[in-house]
């Protein structure tokens, strides 16, 4: 996507931001333009943002190796509905049978990963930063 197409995006959203604004934010987390999962780990986090007055949580899935985002998804509440519903979209989009999900102790995350059989790691810093610079 490009700048003013994100801009665009975010806009269906009630978030008017200009794609100038858009490229501080890329800047700023410092991140970098890479198509492909470079490794076997994904960070991966959710986080409840306000938008008109209204919380929604926001799921995303990071490749800690380049801070490439590789999916979100917007959803009015967190559970463990929602976290399968982020899970199987990202399944979708990228092969995932032998990745390792680097993930903080949300209330969801770890254990619906852990129902479903992916393998993944809580952990706090290290490679799993890269999902919190983004957020």
């Amino acid at each position: 996507m490009s700048l003013r197409e994100v801009s665009k995006h975010l806009e269906r959203f009630g978030i008017v931001r200009s794609h100038v604004a858009i490229h501080n934010w890329v800047h700023k987390a410092d991140l970098q333009p890479i198509s492909a999962v470079s490794e076997d780990q994904l960070a991966v986090d959710e986080k409840m943002i306000h938008l008109h007055g209204q919380k929604f949580w926001l799921y995303g899935a990071v490749d800690p190796q380049t801070n490439e985002i590789l999916h979100v998804s917007l959803y009015p509440t967190a559970n463990k509905q929602t976290t399968r519903w982020f899970l199987t979209e990202l399944h979708q989009r990228d092969q995932l049978d032998s990745v390792e999900f680097l993930v903080d102790d949300a209330d969801y995350l770890g254990s619906v990963l852990a129902e479903d059989g992916y393998r993944f790691q809580v952990i706090q810093h290290g490679n799993r930063n890269a999902i919190e610079r983004v957020f």
